[in-house]
């Protein structure tokens, strides 16, 4: 039995000899049989990527494109640490702010595509392209769609101690060109930028961009007396409004948030042109593997549909999207650059 079995591993390590030789060099081989053998050896380090119950293998990053202490940073945390429990490996969340978020998703789209590293892109994804004259990336070709997590219902605020008490003071302000109103975004060319810009077209008004590397920055400003008024989600300003510190004027979007009821709408308050809502979703680089990327997406499906997570997101004013999958956030994303191009160009935003 011994001497079986050193005969079989002898022959094994020749195979393997042999087999690193052909991979290398593509020798002919006499036996049809052993070319197929030798080809299974080629090609097996390379098959173990696409099995998707190896994934993850290390730590996942999230590269959230914006600052740490936003509603959609907190969402980012939940969801990795819910992922964390279920994968046995960390996920850290990476804040990459600057540059309307073509800096972090720059970061992802050039790197490996194992799904080890993850973009956690906001609306401002599809926008860029249609603001800048050069993104360094492209949404057809650096990409592969995970899936969309949630919508991102906006508002317009002003501090609480400010004269302005509705949307209809905000406009009337905002008619002064000796003194026009400024309004913080998260950077030229974001969401909150064009949303100023169509609002300042929409009522032919004096507004003055003031853009920053992400909402937290901006609201932080608008509390300090820098800026007048700025563009936020509710999940960052809705805990602001309870709290007392800033003042809701009008949402952007078709519907009310369920979190702020008594905020009307643009469209209620007789403003047409602001009913585009922002999202939020996750992405891998082009070329990582399908199979992989459909296993992230279930498990960032279960993540959502976690009440944990649910009601965390709602609390953060946040509305969960649990039927995504890839196939649908990539028709989304076409979708969106679309509907964002045509807006952007209406409103004539451009780089600063």
């Amino acid at each position: 039995m011994h001497h079986a079995f050193n005969h079989i591993e002898g022959e094994k390590v020749k195979i393997q000899h042999i087999s690193a030789r052909n991979c290398m060099w593509g020798n002919n081989w006499r036996s049809a049989l052993t070319g197929a053998a030798l080809g299974l050896l080629c090609t097996a380090g390379f098959a173990q990527v696409d099995r998707p119950a190896d994934f993850p293998q290390r730590a996942v990053t999230l590269v959230l494109p914006g600052p740490a202490g936003g509603g959609t940073d907190l969402v980012a945390r939940s969801l990795g640490e819910l992922l964390a429990t279920k994968w046995g490996q960390p996920v850290v969340v990476d804040n990459k702010p600057g540059a309307t978020g073509m800096i972090g998703a720059e970061s992802v789209a050039r790197g490996d595509p194992s799904g080890h590293r993850l973009l956690f892109a906001f609306t401002a994804l599809v926008q860029a392209p249609a603001v800048f004259a050069k993104v360094p990336y492209d949404l057809e070709r650096d990409f592969a769609p995970v899936m969309q997590v949630a919508n991102a219902p906006v508002f317009l605020a002003v501090r609480a101690d400010s004269p302005i008490r509705n949307l209809a003071d905000y406009l009337a302000a905002a008619k002064n060109r000796a003194k026009p109103l400024s309004f913080g975004s998260f950077g030229t060319g974001s969401s909150y930028h064009i949303y100023g810009e169509a609002l300042k077209r929409a009522k032919h008004l004096e507004l003055l961009h003031v853009p920053y590397k992400g909402e937290a920055l901006a609201m932080q400003d608008l509390l300090g007396g820098a800026i007048d008024s700025t563009f936020v989600s509710v999940g960052t300003g809705g805990p602001q409004v309870r709290a007392g510190k800033i003042r809701a004027l009008a949402m952007v979007g078709t519907t009310r948030s369920s979190v702020l009821p008594d905020v009307p709408t643009f469209q209620e308050s007789g403003v047409q042109g602001l009913d585009a809502v922002g999202w939020f979703g996750v992405l891998a680089p082009s070329g990582t593997p399908a199979a992989v990327v459909q296993k992230i997406a279930r498990d960032f499906k279960a993540a959502i549909q976690d009440k944990t997570v649910s009601n965390r997101l709602r609390d953060l004013g946040f509305e969960p999207v649990a039927d995504s999958d890839p196939t649908r956030f990539k028709a989304f994303l076409q979708a969106e650059a679309a509907n964002w191009k045509k807006l952007i160009a209406e409103t004539g935003v451009k780089p600063e």
